[in-house]
């Protein structure tokens, strides 16, 4: 069984690698438009604008958990909105409802207030652990984006059925509100409530939609790779089971 995990492992590492070379020696690879990041991106420059903050919500993942990848996710979003937002006199706020995702949320604001040559002191303030529980995390994320002057609300990272509150009071805002969880009862409460709900595997597309860097665009184009082999290797099997070899 750890051999067929290890050799898996190496056909991902191998089909990763050729398609960054493919990236960086001729055309990027080009990623299908998707509305929510075409209009973050003018949502973000506005809000700078206005005077207004960025409010990045995280969930509630534990580390070295199975949920905790989709936090990821969040904490690579706000480490590039913090990038075009911190020159504006209100950076963006991260709530967290885990202590651990605090502390790197924390981290990533220090990383880009750094890399600008601005003083990072104050902004471990705008990384807050809003609550501890469910409901008192989302009653903690209410009170910071109604209290800070919020326009836009981006919600990716591990939720449950307290997101409908956080969605709720983002559209009482009348904030752009872009959402997507690796949960199906919070996917399914930011369908109905976010202006742009993200499904399925396009939460774990969004750093690449909004970094555009090789790497991530690379990891895209073998993920396409890798199910086109998937599909391949099934059709094939079919036919032969069919033929009877």
């Amino acid at each position: 069984m750890s051999d067929g995990i290890g050799l898996l492992i190496f056909i991902a590492l191998g089909i990763l690698v050729v398609t960054l070379t493919i990236t960086q020696t001729r055309n990027p690879y080009t990623l299908r438009e998707m509305p929510a990041f075409q209009r973050l991106r003018r949502a973000i420059g506005l809000a700078v604008e206005d005077g207004k903050r960025m409010h990045v919500s995280l969930g509630r993942g534990i580390i070295l958990s199975e949920n905790f990848g989709s936090a990821l996710i969040g904490l690579g979003a706000l480490k590039r909105l913090t990038n075009v937002a911190l020159i504006s006199d209100r950076p963006p706020i991260a709530t967290c409802g885990e202590g651990s995702l605090m502390i790197l949320a924390q981290n990533s604001l220090r990383t880009a207030s750094r890399q600008l040559g601005l003083a990072p002191e104050n902004l471990p303030q705008k990384a807050l652990l809003s609550g501890t529980t469910p409901f008192s995390y989302a009653i903690g994320s209410q009170m910071e984006l109604r209290d800070q002057r919020v326009a836009v609300d981006l919600l990716i990272g591990h939720f449950g059925s307290e997101a409908a509150l956080i969605s709720d009071a983002s559209h009482q805002q009348g904030n752009l509100s872009i959402a997507g969880s690796d949960d199906l009862s919070a996917q399914a409460i930011f369908a109905a409530g976010a202006t742009y709900p993200l499904l399925g595997e396009e939460v774990f597309a969004a750093v690449a939609y909004m970094d555009g860097e090789p790497i991530q665009r690379a990891s895209l184009q073998a993920q396409d790779l890798a199910r086109w082999i998937v599909i391949g290797f099934l059709l094939i099997a079919s036919v032969v089971k069919l033929v009877g070899l």
